[in-house]
């Protein structure tokens, strides 16, 4: 009798917790902050797009931030993700594909710091992104790569207190948001993605001289795991036929003017190998630098500087005939 007792006790007890978990899966775009709607949206388009488009910008937060679609080309569309690296990129793509086929171009874009820092993975895992296979094949990649991150010691535990939306992953936020706080906002910032083709502004300020993250970087210290997934994307929209540019983001002359030089160089260096293992793509390799007025926080452009970038690319796409390229 004491075992049953104890056994329905056990199920009362955990009966809240479950009801926690439940609404913790059905209802995130209630209660999660605001960085979540474009992981949600994004993960929409890649089972169903928002526009059947020819070009898609494939990226950063800095894509995301730095070229708005409506100016750039008929038919395109942001599918970047603020945060994201080509880790989670590369899976973004991947389903992207095998949903809706393969796009006729890909624009793509990452901040060189991306290659070298893995600085949202707690983020990535929180906001359930990417599927139980998807997150093993990173792990165990992880592991061969020794990555410090991804791999870090007590992480398995981690991932499955994530996948099933425990408690202890998820109740403070939805206490802070009294659980559907965050609904008519989290929506209206979906609705206002998806006006703007995808792009979405990170900084608003008129101008910032801060140092972006790639002035920290002595030298171009890449990150095994992320070149891995990098050159995984760009092999895989090369092996679908997809007409792909490489650019890169701007910086603001604040951090141009105090970058190193070797970070700059190996970079460089790097992208131009890139282009040389795949003739087939028009790699740019040189990071340009705006003015710091055209800078809404010290790592991304303001919608100003994002018409200015915008405009400069349309005029570089159109000068070398990218859209007019058969895939």
């Amino acid at each position: 009798m004491e075992k049953i007792r104890l056994a329905k006790n056990f199920i009362l007890l955990s009966i809240p917790l479950i009801v926690l978990c439940v609404l913790a899966y059905i209802l995130p775009m209630n209660y999660m902050s605001v960085e979540y709607v474009m992981w949600n949206e994004e993960f929409e388009n890649s089972k169903s797009p928002y526009i059947d488009a020819e070009t898609v910008i494939i990226g950063d937060s800095r894509a995301k931030s730095s070229i708005l679609p409506a100016l750039l080309h008929e038919d395109t569309y942001n599918i970047a993700i603020g945060g994201a690296t080509p880790i989670e990129m590369y899976y973004a793509v991947e389903n992207y594909i095998e949903h809706n086929g393969a796009p006729k171009n890909a624009i793509v874009v990452f901040a060189p710091y991306h290659f070298c820092d893995i600085d949202n993975w707690d983020q990535t895992l929180y906001f359930n992104f990417l599927d139980a296979k998807e997150i093993t094949k990173i792990y165990l990649k992880a592991l061969e790569t020794n990555d410090p991150v991804v791999a870090k010691k007590g992480r398995i535990p981690e991932m499955v207190s994530y996948r099933l939306r425990l408690p202890s992953k998820y109740l403070a936020q939805m206490y802070e948001a009294k659980f559907i706080g965050n609904k008519t906002a989290n929506y209206e910032k979906f609705d206002s993605i998806r006006k703007d083709m995808g792009y979405c502004e990170f900084g608003s300020a008129p101008g910032d001289d801060g140092w972006t993250h790639e002035v920290y970087h002595e030298y171009f210290d890449y990150s095994p795991l992320v070149v891995y997934y990098y050159e995984r994307l760009v092999g895989l929209l090369s092996e679908n036929g997809v007409n792909v540019l490489i650019a890169q983001p701007p910086i603001n002359q604040a951090s141009a003017d105090n970058m190193h030089p070797e970070f700059s160089l190996q970079y460089e260096a790097y992208m131009k190998e890139i282009a040389a293992r795949y003739p087939d793509i028009t790699v740019v390799s040189q990071i340009p630098a705006y003015d710091n007025q055209l800078f809404g926080d010290s790592i991304h452009v303001n919608r100003k500087g994002a018409e200015e970038y915008t405009r400069e690319l349309k005029e570089y796409t159109g000068s070398i005939g990218f859209w007019d390229r058969k895939s």
